[in-house]
């Protein structure tokens, strides 16, 4: 009888019934490159039962977007939206994955005059992805080349110090750019 009733758990546990897949993150958004995100498959029946020896099948529908192991690691590999999905026999799911980078940035105005000793001035940075599209959740990192002349301060504001000319480097993630800086001489200052 224990033969019988152990062989009964054997057949079931080999034959998990699987009717659908629930996969944890559903959906995962990628912002930098070197971002990885796991995926996990949950093979489940009908009454809730878990099928935990179920061998999960992982690929993903556009692999110039994102790339998965075997295991259910994502990493990205180009801008776009893709899916990855999920497949035990005929049983699937799918995660959307949206790798969201930054392809250049736009500075106005190219070259920004004031005065010595003037309040702090700001410039406009754009971010834009590899569509087009802009992206307005990104922080710009501001440098000064000579920090004698020009000093980032606050909210990337620009303060002026000493007459001269100095390049401010402007970066968002990957993507760079720069413009000049003039600061002109205040003939009124003694």
């Amino acid at each position: 009888m224990r033969t019988l009733a152990f062989m009964s758990v054997l057949l079931l546990s080999a034959c998990e019934r699987i009717d659908y897949i629930e996969l944890v993150p559903t959906e995962v958004v990628f912002k930098a490159p070197t971002a990885q995100s796991w995926l996990e498959a949950k093979c489940m029946a009908r009454n809730g039962a878990r099928a935990v020896k179920a061998k999960v099948g992982w690929s993903v529908v556009d692999p110039t977007v994102a790339a998965v192991t075997s295991k259910g690691l994502v990493t990205p590999v180009g801008d776009g939206e893709t899916e990855v999905i999920a497949r035990v026999g005929d049983v699937e799911a799918r995660a959307v994955v949206q790798v969201i980078y930054v392809d250049r940035i736009e500075i106005e105005p190219r070259v920004l005059t004031i005065k010595e000793g003037a309040e702090s001035a700001h410039v406009q940075v754009k971010v834009f992805r590899k569509n087009g599209k802009v992206l307005t959740d990104r922080k710009a990192l501001f440098s000064s080349a000579d920090r004698k002349i020009a000093q980032i301060v606050g909210d990337n504001a620009i303060l002026p110090l000493d007459p001269g000319t100095t390049t401010v480097k402007v970066q968002v993630e990957g993507a760079t750019a720069s413009f000049d800086v003039v600061v002109e001489s205040d003939k009124q200052k003694k």
